[in-house]
């Protein structure tokens, strides 16, 4: 999930719920801000991408 509400984008980890008829999402981890990210890669989408890939795959063993 993206957070573009503020100035610069936050990139979270997210995993919905639910209850009955009823779904929420929870943030599981948080992956970052966008400039935080662009000092690590020149894509940070790709890169918050990859990282949901890799805790999915985490999350499955």
């Amino acid at each position: 999930m993206v957070d573009k509400k503020s100035k610069d984008a936050a990139y979270f980890i997210q995993k919905g719920y639910r209850n009955g008829k009823k779904t929420t999402t929870k943030n599981i981890a948080r992956i970052g801000i966008h400039s935080e990210l662009l000092m690590i890669t020149n894509d940070p989408l790709a890169y918050a991408k990859e990282q949901v890939t890799l805790y999915n795959d985490e999350e499955k063993k």
